[in-house]
């Protein structure tokens, strides 16, 4: 919260961040976290973009029927090509739409893409940034270890 009112007042266009909580209070068996969202992304990219580059699409060898079922659920800009930060986000929202079924207060996983360029802003925190300070807070006020 802190963080997303010092990125809106000096630097507006740089977004907000969204990070997974450190210290989750539900526990929910199966769950994805960014790390292993990220390994599936990796294998879904090295299985499906076989001329290399930044998008699957019908150059690669790819079913038309499956590339037409990806296309349907992950083009998120309707550009007819499935872009490598499409295949991240269409990852995180079916991780999500199993958590919302599975999980409903788990909570939802908040994962940048890997290979996107993050913007600058001097200055801003990201999530590692927010889990190491979060992590000194608990250990400097957490005097009962009752998290």
């Amino acid at each position: 919260m802190v963080e997303n009112e010092w990125r809106a007042e000096n630097c507006p266009d740089f977004g907000a961040a969204y990070c997974q909580n450190p210290y989750p209070y539900e526990v929910c068996e199966g769950a994805w976290d960014c790390d292993y969202i990220e390994e599936v992304f990796y294998e879904v990219m090295a299985y499906y973009n076989t001329d290399g580059n930044e998008y699957v699409n019908p150059e690669d060898d790819i079913e038309e029927e499956h590339y037409a079922i990806m296309l349907e659920y992950c083009d998120f800009n309707n550009d007819g090509n499935l872009h490598m930060c499409e295949i991240h986000a269409c990852i995180v929202e079916m991780e999500n739409a199993w958590r919302a079924e599975n999980c409903p207060d788990y909570g939802f996983a908040y994962c940048p893409c890997p290979v996107d360029p993050e913007p600058v802003c001097e200055g801003a925190w990201n999530c590692a940034d927010v889990a190491m300070i979060s992590e000194e807070v608990m250990n400097e006020f957490d005097t009962n270890n009752d998290d």
